[in-house]
């Protein structure tokens, strides 16, 4: 089947209710999609107007009912950062035909899931191809970029060391290319492949608060075990990078 199991970690997410609701109102075949999401969060306390932390009483309520979102809920105090929540999150797998992973803060195009199931099975290397890469940015001023039609993909082709520093030392991955290929890395924030990929390349469980390095790392691995990386021809879901705008802290 084209079951798909969407891995999903959040720390303090405000639009973690959003991004679950959209995922399942935008896929085509709703039924066939299964969500793992780590929720990390201060629960107890109101870091939001209006939200009471538990992010599965949301609009997405039936799909928590009927099963279709695992959760697993982690106080703050006991996050070990995305590298652990991403390990715990690919425990929640349950068996579905393709594995995503993605942020916890995103917009989803119409027919998502259709789109990047046909883009992957139309890669040179299917079945042992990943989709990445950096989806593009959306704002509450822009209403969302991807209220109109989806952009153009970008490639992940190249690195260097940081000048920043904060970062100094630490190699970080370029994106901007124009055309859509086979590419060296796989960015962690969206990625999309077979689920056969988490036989071969079980998440690392000894990575507690890594952040920068994570990518790198799951990219030697793909690529020594046979795993082919492309980047999508289109983007069909946009990130917010920006919370800043809307008035919300930024954890990283």
């Amino acid at each position: 089947d084209d079951s798909i199991f969407v891995s999903l970690a959040s720390f303090r997410d405000y639009l973690l209710g959003d991004t679950l609701k959209g995922a399942f109102d935008q896929a085509k075949n709703p039924d066939n999609l299964f969500i793992g999401a780590i929720v990390q969060n201060c629960f107890g306390l109101n870091p939001y107007p209006g939200e009471e932390g538990v992010q599965c009483r949301t609009g997405a309520q039936v799909y928590c009912d009927n099963g279709q979102i695992r959760v697993l809920y982690l106080h703050e105090n006991e996050s070990l950062g995305p590298a652990m929540a991403r390990y715990y999150a690919s425990k929640l797998w349950g068996g579905e035909s393709y594995f995503m992973q993605v942020d916890s803060h995103l917009e989803f195009y119409k027919h998502w899931d259709e789109l990047y199931t046909n883009e992957l099975k139309a890669t040179k290397s299917f079945p042992k191809a990943v989709l990445s890469s950096y989806p593009p940015g959306f704002s509450e001023e822009n209403g969302g970029i991807l209220k109109g039609e989806p952009s153009p993909g970008a490639r992940l082709c190249s690195c260097e060391f940081s000048a920043s520093d904060v970062e100094s030392n630490i190699i970080r991955i370029n994106t901007g290319e124009e055309h859509p290929t086979q590419i060296p890395f796989i960015a962690a924030g969206f990625f999309f492949t077979p689920a056969e990929f988490l036989v071969d390349i079980p998440f690392d469980p000894y990575m507690p608060w890594c952040f920068m390095g994570e990518e790198i790392m799951l990219s030697m691995r793909a690529w020594t075990h046979g795993w082919d990386i492309y980047a999508p021809r289109m983007n069909w879901i946009a990130h917010q990078y920006r919370p800043g705008r809307m008035g919300l802290p930024k954890f990283w």
